[in-house]
């Protein structure tokens, strides 16, 4: 009866007889959680901030589980500037209903104004959840590094997130972020954090190429029906392994047969090294290793000259190549030199072993 009155008081305006009747309802029905929220709801509109936590509290008291009386707790206390204790509550409340975890971690990036381990650290995520929640919300925040952090806590279950987040970066160009997206939780194969700028990945092809993973390792031409790649183990020029490319009939000569993004500095000369052998390769147009700039819609920076037709055994080439000062990465691409006419067909066996790119000056 109390219970509708008071509701009824409240629309109406009166406010504090309103507390009145639920004040009377809490003390004779103290086991009723919702008679506590409610009473704490209206104190707290009503300007009473220190009775709505008294009043919230007991109906945390009599449903500790239920997360309502935990999140109108945590909001009361954030309102009084008690951070650690509000999300403390924010973050139960969030384990009970994870519709939840969106607002909270809304209120944790305006609480924490915007600094992201703050952030974190209020959120505390536990699960795989949890984590991937938040790293999602850093990423549309631009919090590359966080996100990838969390991206990489959450396991196997995130690798669509981050997979789409890596190539969103790398569409608009940003380089940098990209690969500490990619890089993250990553060794080279001595075992050692990659540095990744002028550093080409896996230059010696000792590791197993990932096929479907973008970013910065080696990346293979997908639909070219005549051309096979394989790591090769026979006769390498370096290290246990080779790239081998064989090409067995007609496909366009610009086709990026492999290629490999890498960060650069701007406005810096570099020599991008290599080995190469080539074994009866017949063709009007020839391989060649070509460094494009990544951020000038592919302007060619330096290209080999086409190699030769049938080697003996490894060849070093070199080429060198100036960044411009828009110039944040390149791409190191295998392809073919232009032929005369078209079709143009090519056949023959190429490896190649050690890239590597030296900063001159």
């Amino acid at each position: 009866m109390r219970f509708g009155y008071g509701v009824a008081v409240w629309n109406a305006g009166q406010h504090d007889e309103a507390i009145r009747q639920f004040e009377w309802a809490s003390a004779l029905r103290p086991r009723h959680y919702h008679l506590w929220l409610q009473l704490g709801l209206m104190r707290s509109q009503a300007g009473d901030q220190q009775g709505a936590l008294t009043a919230f509290r007991e109906a945390v008291r009599r449903a500790p589980y239920y997360a309502q009386p935990r999140w109108q707790l945590g909001n009361v206390l954030l309102s009084m500037k008690r951070r650690d204790e509000a999300f403390a509550e924010l973050r139960r409340a969030a384990a009970s209903d994870p519709n939840l975890l969106p607002s909270v971690i809304d209120l944790a990036w305006d609480a924490y104004r915007e600094d992201a381990r703050s952030v974190k650290q209020a959120v505390q995520p536990q699960t795989t959840a949890t984590h991937l929640a938040l790293a999602r919300f850093f990423a549309n925040q631009g919090e590359t590094i966080e996100a990838a952090n969390l991206f990489r806590a959450a396991g196997d279950a995130a690798d669509q997130d981050r997979h789409t987040l890596l190539k969103g970066l790398l569409d608009a160009k940003r380089f940098s972020e990209s690969y500490t997206l990619w890089a993250s939780g990553r060794d080279d194969i001595n075992g050692t954090r990659q540095s990744g700028l002028g550093t080409v990945t896996d230059g010696g092809f000792e590791t197993e190429i990932d096929a479907d993973e973008p970013g910065f390792g080696w990346q293979l031409a997908r639909d070219v029906t005549t051309v096979r790649l394989s790591r090769d183990n026979n006769e390498p020029g370096s290290g246990t392994h080779s790239l081998r490319v064989d090409w067995n009939g007609a496909s366009h000569p610009w086709t990026s047969v492999v290629s490999q993004l890498v960060l650069v500095e701007p406005k810096v000369r570099y020599r991008l090294s290599f080995l190469a052998r080539t074994e009866k390769v017949v063709t009007g147009g020839l391989p060649v290793v070509t460094v494009i700039d990544a951020n000038r819609d592919g302007y060619t920076l330096a290209q080999t000259e086409p190699l030769s037709s049938d080697t003996s055994g490894w060849q070093k080439h070199t080429i060198e190549l100036v960044t411009s000062d828009e110039t944040h990465a390149v791409r190191i691409i295998i392809q073919r030199q232009s032929c005369p006419s078209e079709p143009c067909p090519i056949f023959g066996r190429v490896w190649f072993d050690a890239f590597s790119l030296q900063k001159l000056s």
